[in-house]
């Protein structure tokens, strides 16, 4: 009898998985929950491009470039062995490659059609727990709901106004954020009301013409970078800006990238933005 429970305590034992060491991702946003915690990835997909897009957290030197997450270096990411690849239902179709490397962990986060909020938190517990450290990542999600309260006051000065969250996509097109978005989650704890209340997509934003933002009164706009160079221009030049009054002193800032599909290392850089903006209007 006792033979037998050494037994199954042994297979019990056996059958549990090892916390992951070597840990890729080709997603930015688990990226920088990876860093957040202490645990940065050994590769990553298109890092090239993180601080076009991301910026914060700051990449830890060392972490691999898989090329991009569309199409990443398969032959590279074999060499390299990892025992976890962390991915996102937007990378699906690359899983059965991805999975003869190594187990493959999805975690669903953006275009569920609801706040992306709560996909983060159990994204990042989920995470703590497969690479153990659990403990960092409540100390992780403690730092981030901190630094959000504390930047309520900050922020202040930007509360006269509702919020057009946009990213331009060229000189006539842009994407505006609202209901279901991480930068909307982001106004909703720093106390600030987004101007777009239309319907959006799964992502959380409506793509629209910047005649729509002129349907939008007494509004103040929001740009994030990566701006194309002729947007502003043409935007300033056209009758949208005058009769809007984004032309009016603090009725537009302009912010530096903030991810809009990120992790939660997003919201606090953009509490740090708005509360910059905010000093400045």
């Amino acid at each position: 009898m006792l033979v037998g429970a050494a037994a199954l305590m042994a297979a019990s034992g056996a059958s549990k998985a090892a916390p992951a060491r070597r840990v890729v991702t080709l997603d930015y946003g688990v990226g920088q929950t990876l860093i957040e915690i202490g645990r940065p990835p050994i590769a990553m997909a298109a890092i090239d491009e993180w601080d076009r897009w991301c910026v914060e957290p700051r990449l830890t030197p060392g972490i691999v470039n898989l090329g991009t997450s569309r199409e990443p270096n398969l032959e590279l990411l074999q060499q390299l062995a990892p025992d976890l690849i962390l991915s996102t239902p937007y990378l699906e179709r690359l899983k059965p490659k991805l999975a003869r490397i190594a187990p493959v962990e999805t975690l669903p986060v953006h275009a569920t059609g609801s706040s992306p909020w709560p996909n983060l938190v159990a994204a990042a517990r989920r995470i703590g727990d497969l690479i153990g450290a659990r403990d960092e990542a409540e100390a992780f999600l403690a730092r981030v709901d901190a630094e959000l309260a504390e930047a309520r006051e900050r922020v202040r000065p930007l509360a006269d106004r509702p919020l057009l969250m946009v990213n331009f996509q060229d000189a006539r097109n842009v994407w505006v954020f609202g209901r279901n978005s991480l930068y909307q989650d982001g106004l909703v704890r720093l106390g600030l009301t987004n101007g777009w209340t239309r319907p959006t997509n799964a992502w959380g934003f409506a793509a629209v013409g910047v005649e729509a933002l002129a349907e939008v009164h007494d509004a103040r706009l929001a740009l994030f970078d990566p701006t194309p160079s002729d947007a502003l221009a043409l935007l300033r030049a056209g009758p949208i800006w005058k009769a809007v009054g984004f032309a009016e002193p603090g009725r537009t800032i302009r912010l530096a990238p903030a991810l809009a599909f990120g992790g939660l290392p997003v919201l606090t850089r953009l509490a740090r933005l708005l509360g910059e903006a905010a000093a400045r209007v």
